[in-house]
């Protein structure tokens, strides 16, 4: 079983390590073509996007795993599309009726008069979601492998053409391009196979309410956990402005990269052999959890460590105007620490059915960080802000990490 799970783990690994080795080869090169405020205007709509792309299926994404019949799966898989559709178009009705309210917030005049791509891209997102828990659900370990090549070297490529020809939205085309493209990947590979199976209301209205639980309080735990997460762009575009967050963005991103090399492939695996473990040996999910953590907190400490003091030097090769960058590293270093002990893991809490848990954890996550930038704002110091809120960071994930773990031992 273990060994199953590190072979499956090492599929994912390769395949994102050359995919995330490719934007990594290639930022450097962007960094000339496009400036600060045009990654700021990129993080924020990749923020926004992946925010609301994340539970526009309310969350029935994550129940795709669950069922022990693949034709519950199946029907809960479709039941997430029509929630993401239906979610897609009232985003599309909201941003339609309030575009100017948007365009005060982010002052992004793109955004404002191409607003439709936001909605798109959420459909977009949150449907490749759920199909990468289809095929992880059936270990089409290489399918999501492959995929995770395409979308690298199509938004990394796309990026760098229009780069090049100077169109400054440049970056918000190219991860649509990417979106579309990745897209017609997973539906064809997933059409090979779906009409194996039995899709009738019944079964979706059946696991609508079987798993609905999801709906109401994952949801909302999710929206505020990616707030938290991923919004951080968001917020610092809006109380520091978007030439800090694309400094802030660019880097978090960069680091971010190296990381995800481990956690997303962990990540994918252990949801589904801790799915099965839960119901076979407990003590086995522990010993697993328990080990997983164990390799990332060794991987990651050193990582973050050399990044935290020598981020500046790193940066520099960008260019002179993007050392800053560097320097804010050491500020959310200890956040992107221990953010990614708990992240391998961290469908424990769905597997344990902890989603009302988690909605508190996350609720409390945001107040704490929205109120370090809501009352550091005034010193116009983004490090005292930044670093305020990592801790608060930090600090919510080791609790969470700390309870998730006794209750596992608990039903041991």
């Amino acid at each position: 079983m273990v060994t199953d799970f590190y072979t499956n783990v090492f599929k994912l690994l390769t395949s994102i390590s050359i995919a995330q080795l490719i934007p990594i080869i290639i930022t450097p090169i962007l960094t000339q073509y496009f400036t600060p405020e045009d990654f700021g205007v990129y993080g924020l709509y990749v923020s926004i996007c992946s925010i609301f792309g994340i539970v526009a299926s309310g969350k029935y994404d994550v129940a795709i795993m669950l069922p022990q019949k693949k034709e519950d799966s199946i029907n809960i898989l479709f039941l997430s599309f029509l929630i993401t559709f239906l979610f897609s178009t009232f985003c599309f009705s909201i941003l339609n009726i309030f575009d100017d309210v948007f365009f005060k917030l982010t002052n992004s005049k793109f955004l404002k008069e191409y607003y439709f791509i936001i909605p798109i891209s959420i459909f977009l997102i949150s449907m490749n979601q759920s199909l990468i828990v289809w095929f992880n659900r059936n270990k089409k370990y290489n399918t999501i492998a492959n995929q995770n090549l395409l979308k690298s070297g199509s938004n990394s490529g796309s990026s760098l053409i229009l780069g090049i020809q100077s169109i400054h939205v440049g970056l918000i085309i190219s991860h649509l391009i990417s979106l579309i493209i990745i897209s017609f990947w997973n539906i064809v590979h997933f059409m090979q196979e779906c009409n194996k199976y039995n899709i009738n209301q019944k079964l979706i209205r059946r696991n609508f309410l079987k798993y609905i639980d999801f709906l109401k309080f994952s949801t909302v735990s999710n929206l505020f956990n990616s707030f938290s997460n991923i919004g951080m762009t968001a917020l610092i575009v809006i109380f520091f402005g978007p030439k800090i967050a694309g400094l802030y963005f660019l880097a978090e991103k960069l680091i971010a990269i190296p990381i995800s090399f481990i956690t997303s492939s962990v990540s994918q695996v252990y949801f589904q052999q801790a799915s099965k473990l839960f119901h076979s040996n407990k003590k086995e999910l522990i010993k697993l959890t328990n080990q997983i953590q164990k390799n990332v907190f060794f991987v990651l400490f050193p990582f973050l460590l050399i990044c935290s003091v020598f981020g500046e030097n790193i940066f520099s090769l960008f260019g002179d105007e993007w050392t800053e960058a560097g320097i804010l590293v050491k500020y959310f270093a200890v956040f992107i620490l221990f953010k990614n002990i708990y992240s391998p893991i961290s469908h424990i809490g769905d597997i344990l059915n902890k989603q009302k848990v988690l909605l508190v954890f996350n609720v409390s996550l945001f107040i704490f960080q929205l109120s370090a930038f809501s009352f550091l704002k005034e010193y116009s110091d983004i490090k005292a802000a930044l670093l305020t809120a990592s801790l608060f960071g930090a600090i919510h994930y080791m609790i969470l990490n700390t309870y998730m773990k006794q209750e596992l031992k608990k039903i041991s």
